[in-house]
C-alpha cells in the first residue's frame, strides 16, 4: 500500500496552522514540493483566524496586548520550525514505507525525531507559558496554553489517523 497520497494530505493538514520552512527534506518530490506550497497558502488563510480566536479569547488590555503579542510571534515561528520537522519525518516515512521495508535502522532515526519533536514541543510551551505569565496573568497564560495545546493535539490525532503502523 502506498502512503504517499495520505502523507501528502497530512503534510498539508499539518502545516495548516503554522508558518512553512524552507523544506530540508531532501530531492523533494513534484508531489511533496506541491504539497509544501499548499501547506503554505492553508497557512496564510489560517493564521489571521487564529490569532483573532485567541484575541477574542485572552480578551487583552491594550498594555497587556503590546507585550503578548510579540511572544505569540515568536511561539509561532518556533511551531512552524517543529511542524517542519514534523512533516519531513512523515514524508521521509512515507519514503520508508513505499520502499517496501522499514528496517531496525530507519525505524530508530524516525521515531527518534518523533520523540525529539515531541521534548521540543513541550519545551517550547512550557518557556512560552514562562514568558507569557509574565506579561499576562498566569490564567490568561494558562488559557492560551490550553489553546495551542488543542490546536496540537488535533494534528497528532490526525497524523496517527492517517499513517499506518510500522510492519
Amino acid at each position: 500500500m502506498l502512503i504517499t497520497s495520505r502523507a501528502l494530505l497530512l503534510a498539508t493538514a499539518m502545516m495548516a496552522a503554522c508558518p512553512l520552512m524552507a523544506a530540508n527534506l531532501p530531492n523533494p518530490t513534484l508531489d511533496e514540493t506541491r504539497t509544501l506550497a499548499h501547506a503554505q497558502e492553508l497557512q496564510d488563510r489560517t493564521g489571521p483566524e487564529k490569532r483573532a480566536f485567541i484575541e477574542q479569547q485572552l480578551t487583552l488590555s491594550p498594555e497587556q496586548a503590546a507585550r503578548f503579542w510579540p511572544i505569540y510571534e515568536e511561539h509561532q515561528l518556533a511551531l512552524g520550525e517543529l511542524n517542519q520537522r514534523r512533516i519531513e519525518n512523515v514524508l521521509s516515512y512515507a519514503r520508508v514505507w513505499n520502499s517496501g521495508s522499514v528496517d531496525d535502522k530507519a525505524a530508530n532515526a524516525l521515531a527518534g525525531e518523533v520523540i525529539g519533536i515531541e521534548e521540543d514541543e513541550v519545551a517550547l510551551l512550557k518557556r512560552t507559558y514562562r514568558r507569557a505569565s509574565k506579561v499576562i496573568s498566569p490564567a490568561q497564560a494558562a488559557l492560551y496554553a490550553q489553546i495551542e495545546a488543542k490546536v496540537r493535539a488535533r494534528q497528532r490525532f490526525q497524523e496517527t489517523e492517517m499513517l499506518p503502523l510500522v510492519k
